[in-house]
């Protein structure tokens, strides 16, 4: 596949959340998505120990079992497979390909666990 076509994919597919970080220059939005994700994984903590604190046993084991599930899959998908294509771009482009698609699923999960409790 044509490296700018793969380019192009990844960029539509990891779809930038954060509306401060797309308008900024490649180094400038990895900064930003780098400190939105650093206060994500506090939310996404906050969030986690939320519903955990309110589950019985078997609940708070089913929800470790999902986070842990779910961790695998964000690392794998986005450090990995995304993080693959994401070679296929042309300087910084490739790091902050990555870390867009883990800054999306963060606030998809903080979603996701929020909606639970």
């Amino acid at each position: 596949m044509n490296k700018s076509v793969s380019f192009l994919i990844l960029i539509l597919y990891s779809n930038f959340t954060f509306a401060e970080c797309k308008n900024a220059n490649v180094y400038e939005s990895i900064d930003c998505y780098e400190q939105q994700l650093k206060i994500d994984k506090t939310k996404l903590n906050q969030s986690y120990q939320k519903l955990y604190k309110s589950l019985d046993t078997m609940g708070q084991k089913a929800l470790e079992n999902s986070q842990k599930s779910w961790l695998n899959y964000k690392n794998t998908h986005c450090d990995e497979l995304v993080a693959y294509f994401a070679t296929q771009a042309q300087g910084a482009g490739s790091k902050l390909i990555t870390l867009s698609c883990n800054a999306d699923l963060t606030q998809e999960r903080i979603k996701q666990l929020k909606d639970l409790e």
